[in-house]
């Protein structure tokens, strides 16, 4: 823009001393000079009919103050090498809703695709959404510009992650080798009229009518539902407990908090859920965990959970209650459950409050025992 306005203001300077001296050669440099922004135009109106651009980001996960890659591909199918191209990339964070612009420059030769590797900066974590906003063709001058319109309008999202600490958890062997439910227990059966290694109970709507106790529920007056569980262990749960967090900060240092139990329970052999009350649904949600992708994703999935909609924390007990009901546990499970006051709380007994300003000191020193 700034050389099209250099060139406009010379061209007008030139143009008036031709009028005030009558002099034709200056009149013929401000013809020429108007025959070469028409040729350049002209060129690079040709150059755009064959160019198409593309964005791709090769990576999924990247932690705080790391670059993400960001390739741009300028295909050009033209007989006519292109000017300066000129790319603006949008990026969306979804966790801060902080919008950013960043320019990238590049060019390609005739008949050919040049790829610009470049990078993005991480400045907060949470989830980006990277998008091709515009895409200008430069003139070989660089005095006029023109948009592209054929380039890649898709959006692809990188999750960004803070810094994650280590913390040390010990965990029994009964809970390496316990094996997830592909639903719920209540699908877990061989024999529906085999009351080998199973107990019984009353029947909750939503129950499978092939795990009906038949001959108890005739005894009885009511249905009766076999529960099963040879072979079988709950786990470890991870409850999220949250509440209206407005601090950015905060709720910054929560998800550190978050992922940093999380893989540390995943470093030591430890698959288990995070497990969270979704107060829109009325529901338990749960996402299985067995490699540190599954924790990453938990940022996209719960991030909107804290919300002015939770005015207080969810009761740990009631959480409890809850998933053991809709996942029909009976008897006692080991669980983890983590509030946004940083309350860390194993199987019913609070075992510390993390100081989310001295995070990585607070959570390093304190054990977790399953």
């Amino acid at each position: 823009m700034k050389r099209l306005t250099i060139y406009v203001i010379l061209a007008a300077a030139i143009m008036h001393i031709a009028l005030i001296y009558r002099n034709a050669a200056f009149l013929n440099i401000f013809y020429g000079q108007i025959f070469i922004m028409l040729l350049l135009g002209i060129l690079n109106l040709i150059s755009i009919q064959k160019l198409e651009i593309f964005m791709s980001v090769p990576e999924n996960v990247v932690q705080l103050g790391k670059k993400i890659p960001v390739n741009i591909t300028i295909s050009n199918k033209g007989i006519l090498p292109t000017g300066k191209i000129e790319v603006k990339v949008n990026s969306f964070n979804l966790y801060s809703n902080k919008k950013e612009i960043t320019k990238f420059y590049g060019s390609a030769d005739k008949k050919s695709i040049s790829v610009l590797k470049c990078s993005y900066l991480t400045k907060n974590p949470g989830n980006i959404e990277f998008s091709i906003k515009k895409v200008w063709s430069n003139d070989f001058l660089g005095i006029l510009k023109l948009p592209v319109f054929k380039h890649d309008v898709y959006k692809q999202s990188v999750i960004v992650i803070p810094k994650l600490y280590k913390i040390p958890i010990f965990t029994g062997k009964s809970q390496y080798k316990y094996i997830f439910e592909d639903k719920a227990v209540q699908n877990n059966f061989k024999n529906s009229d085999s009351g080998e290694n199973s107990e019984n109970r009353q029947y909750i709507p939503g129950d499978s009518f092939k795990n009906i106790h038949w001959k108890l529920s005739a005894k009885t007056g009511e249905l009766m539902v076999r529960q099963k569980y040879d072979n079988f262990s709950s786990g470890v749960v991870f409850f999220l407990v949250f509440k209206s967090v407005e601090n950015s900060y905060i709720k910054r240092r929560f998800i550190q908090t978050i992922l940093s139990i999380s893989t540390s329970l995943t470093y030591n052999g430890c698959c288990h859920y995070i497990c969270w009350y979704d107060i829109d649904t009325g529901e338990i949600v749960r996402t299985k965990i067995e490699c540190d992708n599954d924790s990453y994703e938990i940022v996209q999935k719960c991030i909107d959970k804290i919300s002015e909609k939770h005015k207080e924390n969810t009761d740990i007990y009631m959480l409890k209650e809850l998933y053991a009901r809709k996942y029909n546990l009976q008897g006692s499970f080991s669980y983890i459950a983590l509030n946004t006051d940083f309350e860390l709380y194993v199987n019913d007994i609070k075992i510390v409050k993390y100081d989310y300003k001295n995070l990585k000191e607070s959570v390093s020193s304190t054990e977790i025992q399953l």
